[in-house]
């Protein structure tokens, strides 16, 4: 008999234990869930705009200081301080960290802090301050991130690692530099096009930036095929609306005219570069004249083969009185599925044709007003493929957009397979007239 009432004390004991752990895992749960405050300027519906404001006030008199993120290197956040007029001052600089408690938080983000970011964060309670507010005795002073302001803008895609999480690449950006480079490596228009979309989708200004153009009178590597198509399609970005501009970024003396306009484009403005691996972003970016020079490989064979060289994202002050966010290439750019509706919109061209049906997806449905501007040729076949590998999710690999682009690079390929072996051949009878 007492072995069976010890049995059952003993059964009670693990029911007990078991609902003991249930309440923590719980009670776990809960901290980590509940307290999510990394955006500060959240509406919400406790809290009016009014008392947001008072809010981060309040933060202010206590020492916390406003930032925009400038570069991010694993949990280490560069953070330059804003002056009144909530730009980045890049002398003042701070090594911070993200509180803890935030990494407690579920989120689906590659990371929630990128550069462009504009951020509250705590200085540490070690520093001691000057007269006019900054800190001495450091030449990096560190801090603590505490919180995140809402974003007035980003260019994201689908983590390549976790397509079900969002890539952030660029935030609070004013203007979009979509760079590609003619050749080594081609132009690639689907990727482009992908890069519109966000643009479009966030309200962003564009301007599309086509480098080493030089290489488009080397007869040995663009025909007179690839060229025209090149033409054509540079003159269908221009009749959208977007500003296109050519040149070469080694040679700017070629293109003055090039260079002048978008110093003019970017002056007053923060501009995110988004483009291929190795289409020379960064030096456009030197042309700025930056505040840091950025590393490009000097020798021309290397820069024309589209070496990567830029290995994380970096906010850099311009001499011409503006910002720019300089990014690693890309070898794929997956964007989110957008419906026909959302996604139509972003091709501006689209906009002012009408279809019979209100939820057309501009595919399949007859009395379709956007396949007929297509058959009209008020549309471009070219864009037209592009929206509906958008729509299906469809791509070449490394972006190229559709079969035309596909064919081109064929060509391309074999053309400079062909140069390859002329030159090899060429050193070989060199070769064979030395040993003679």
């Amino acid at each position: 008999m007492a072995r069976i009432k010890n049995f059952v004390a003993h059964d009670d004991k693990r029911d007990n234990l078991k609902k003991i752990e249930k309440i923590k895992k719980e009670k776990r749960s809960v901290r980590g869930r509940v307290v999510d405050d990394w955006i500060i300027d959240a509406p919400n519906a406790h809290q009016s705009k009014s008392e947001i404001q008072a809010t981060i006030e309040d933060l202010y008199t206590k020492g916390m200081r406003r930032g925009r993120v400038i570069e991010v290197q694993k949990r280490n956040v560069f953070i330059a301080e804003e002056n009144e007029k909530g730009m980045p001052e890049t002398e003042n600089l701070w090594l911070c960290s993200v509180a803890k408690r935030h990494f407690q938080r579920a989120h689906r983000e590659r990371n929630f802090v990128v550069v462009g970011d504009r951020v509250l964060f705590e200085p540490s309670a070690e520093l001691q301050f000057d007269d006019e507010g900054q800190p001495v005795d450091t030449d990096l002073p560190r801090g603590v991130v505490q919180h995140s302001f809402a974003r007035t803008s980003k260019i994201s895609r689908k983590d390549p690692m976790r397509p079900d999480w969002e890539h952030v690449m660029l935030a609070n950006i004013d203007l979009v530099a979509i760079v590609a480079s003619v050749l080594h490596p081609e132009v690639r228009w689907g990727l482009i096009d992908r890069f519109l979309v966000q643009a479009e989708m966030e309200k962003i200004p564009v301007v599309i930036i086509l480098n080493k153009v030089d290489l488009l009178s080397n007869e040995k590597l663009a025909s007179k095929e690839f060229v025209e198509i090149y033409k054509r399609r540079v003159e269908i970005y221009r009749n959208i609306g977007y500003d296109v501009v050519e040149l070469c970024a080694l040679k700017p003396k070629k293109n003055p005219e090039s260079v002048k306009h978008l110093r003019k484009l970017f002056k007053g403005k923060l501009v995110g570069f988004a483009g291929h691996s190795g289409v020379g972003k960064s030096s456009i970016l030197n042309l700025m004249k930056p505040e840091f020079e950025q590393i490009v490989d000097e020798n021309p064979d290397i820069f024309y083969k589209g070496r990567h060289t830029t290995t994380y994202n970096s906010l850099l002050q311009l001499d011409i009185g503006a910002y720019a966010i300089d990014t690693p290439g890309i070898r794929s750019f997956h964007i989110s599925n957008y419906d026909p509706i959302s996604l139509s919109y972003c091709f501006p061209e689209f906009r002012p044709f009408k279809c019979k049906y209100r939820e057309c997806a501009h595919d399949h449905e007859p009395q379709c007003g956007i396949k007929q501007a297509v058959s009209e040729e008020k549309i471009s076949p070219e864009r037209y493929r592009s929206y509906l590998g958008i729509l299906k999710g469809l791509s070449f690999r490394e972006g190229e957009g559709d079969s035309t682009d596909a064919t081109m690079i064929a060509d391309l390929k074999a053309r400079e397979q062909k140069r390859d072996e002329e030159l090899a051949k060429e050193e070989s009878l060199l070769n064979q007239d030395l040993k003679s």
